[in-house]
């Protein structure tokens, strides 16, 4: 059983991630909570797992598409595995910020649209963090939010902070962060591709949160200035282009 949670304030956008969830988990057990009126992302999600039934919980944003077809299999046979897994991240944590560890300690596969404002959209910009022929990535301390997905015994053990990410910002490296902390298996894995609407949103609100992030976790975090980052693009690509690109990375 999958529970899909998704905190959405717009009708259009949490329709259409449904639609794709429900063409792509056809025959799967699966439930899909929508959180319409959140506080905060932390206490959104943590309202859904407390609703939820599955043994598998996604967390994930209303401005996504997942592109894989192969999506369903792909996520059962990685959480056989690992505890989280998601589509881009670190393993070498070193703010609040999972970029900002620079290379070579970036990883991942993200698409976005083309033009921001089209969604849902037929034309992508393909982003790749660290080795494309590297089809899992493991030892990874925290993860980007837009999507991960969880085994039941991380929540069991570990929720969304509430108190100090009260807004909708960080909650995703806290929460994965936190996860690893406590000796769960974290991964990225690169042939389930997502594309994703929006490409971040620093704002004075984010600054604030981050500061809260490092003072809780003061002297967990490595004395490291902030690394440079690159990432591999390739531009207005349609979805089979996408996943020929995708397929290469088992060559």
């Amino acid at each position: 059983m999958i529970s899909i949670i998704i905190c959405s304030i717009n009708p259009e956008k949490f329709a259409f991630v449904s639609k794709s969830y429900t063409e792509l988990l056809e025959g799967a057990p699966f439930e899909i909570i929508g959180i319409h009126d959140a506080q905060s992302l932390c206490e959104g999600y943590n309202r859904g797992i407390n609703q939820s039934r599955g043994d598998i919980l996604i967390f994930c944003h209303d401005d996504i598409e997942i592109i894989s077809p192969d999506f369903y299999p792909l996520l059962c046979q990685y959480l056989q595995v690992y505890d989280v897994v998601g589509c881009a991240g670190t393993n070498h944590l070193v703010a609040s910020n999972w970029g900002f560890a620079g290379d070579p300690y970036l990883h991942g596969t993200v698409i976005y649209p083309v033009s921001a404002d089209v969604w849902p959209s037929n034309r992508f910009d393909l982003s790749v963090w660290g080795e494309v022929n590297s089809v899992v990535v493991e030892g990874i301390q925290a993860l980007d939010g837009f999507f991960f997905a969880v085994n039941r015994r991380v929540i069991n053990e570990v929720r969304f902070d509430e108190q100090n990410f009260d807004g909708f910002h960080i909650y995703d490296t806290d929460f994965t962060f936190a996860a690893y902390l406590a000796g769960f298996k974290l991964a990225v894995c690169n042939d389930i591709l997502i594309a994703h609407q929006s490409r971040g949103n620093y704002c004075e609100k984010y600054a604030a949160f981050s500061a809260r992030f490092m003072e809780k976790y003061q002297g967990r975090l490595p004395l490291q200035e902030c690394n440079n980052r690159q990432v591999a693009l390739a531009k207005n690509l349609d979805r089979v282009q996408i996943l020929r690109i995708r397929d290469s990375f088992h060559c």
